[in-house]
């Protein structure tokens, strides 16, 4: 159906409320577009203010000693057939009213959020459909105001999303060369140029190019990368729960090698680890950390492979040998 017959349309089910024939289309016409029932909403309330119209051509000397006498003799209501308000709200209504109605729905659907992330290690937001959204600083999104769609654009940054299930209604966030799509779901998107990779914390999600390819799907502790310049979808080998830690402060490493731990805690915790050895950092360890300190998190690492941590500055440890 074309915009401009939607008003017709609307106005004719509504004025006859009795033919089922009508009221099916109408019901057909509600399920196409989810913002079609508040458009309804917004012509069934100027179908209702039509009641007030007076029943013949307007005039305002008479209109007015009309209402001077009702103020005074608090006549009845009028009764207004449903034919008769149809050709009145066409008439006087419809031309003005009804495209009001029609660009504000529409001005509402452009209106657009920009979230850009603030602190120092992280910052949070809550989506209008109740979903959390942890990013890192500096990260920015944009979304509908309205969010009926439930489409989250990650402009740049890095984002640990924990979506809200519906069963109806997929939640999509995009990115420049990326889109991943779930219904109920925790994980982690990081954006740039050059790729977007994508770890999954709980539940499914599909990571595609957003070109119309089917993608990969991809299951707790996976990861999914797109190449910027080639499109290319890929899943890694490996398990990646640790790539979410920085948001749900559950770090799960599994046969992951220290050097790889050791990037990673010095990333949430603004430090800078390194190792006296550069061999210790292939070596392979199986260890989570939740909701500890770094200084928990390296009493288990030196426990671990006999190792000591020098505290060189204020932000620099050490890691070495016992000898």
């Amino acid at each position: 159906m074309k915009k401009e017959e939607v008003p017709g349309f609307i106005i004719a089910c509504l004025s006859e409320p009795d033919n089922a024939a009508k009221q099916q289309q109408l019901q057909d016409w509600l399920l196409e577009d989810e913002t079609h029932p508040a458009i309804l909403e917004d012509y069934r309330r100027l179908w209702q203010a039509a009641a007030l119209l007076p029943e013949n051509d307007f005039d305002v000397a008479t209109g007015w000693d009309n209402l001077q006498q009702s103020t005074v003799l608090r006549q009845p209501p009028m009764t207004v057939s449903h034919r008769r308000r149809w050709w009145k709200v066409a008439a006087v209504l419809l031309p003005v009213l009804l495209a009001a109605a029609w660009w504000r729905h529409t001005q509402q659907d452009r209106e657009m959020v920009t979230y850009i992330a603030q602190g120092n290690l992280k910052d949070s937001l809550q989506l209008p459909d109740g979903s959390k959204v942890f990013l890192r600083p500096g990260t920015v999104l944009h979304y509908r105001k309205n969010f009926r769609s439930r489409t989250v654009e990650l402009q740049s940054g890095e984002a640990f999303f924990d979506v809200v299930k519906n069963e109806q209604q997929r939640f999509t966030v995009t990115a420049f060369h990326a889109a991943v799509e779930v219904l109920g779901t925790s994980f982690n998107i990081k954006t740039s140029t050059e790729y977007t990779d994508v770890a999954v914390w709980d539940g499914k999600v599909r990571l595609s190019a957003g070109n119309g390819q089917p993608g990969v799907l991809l299951t707790p502790a996976t990861m999914g990368k797109v190449d910027a310049y080639t499109g290319q979808v890929e899943k890694l080998a490996g398990t990646f729960e640790y790539r979410c830690g920085w948001a749900n402060n559950d770090l799960s490493f599994s046969n992951q090698s220290l050097g790889t731990v050791l990037h990673t805690l010095s990333s949430i915790y603004q430090v800078r680890l390194r190792t006296a050895d550069t061999a210790l950092l292939q070596e392979n360890i199986t260890v989570r950390f939740k909701n500890i300190t770094l200084e928990e998190a390296l009493a288990v690492i030196r426990e671990m492979l006999d190792l000591k941590a020098d505290h060189v500055s204020s932000a620099e440890y050490i890691l070495k040998k016992m000898k």
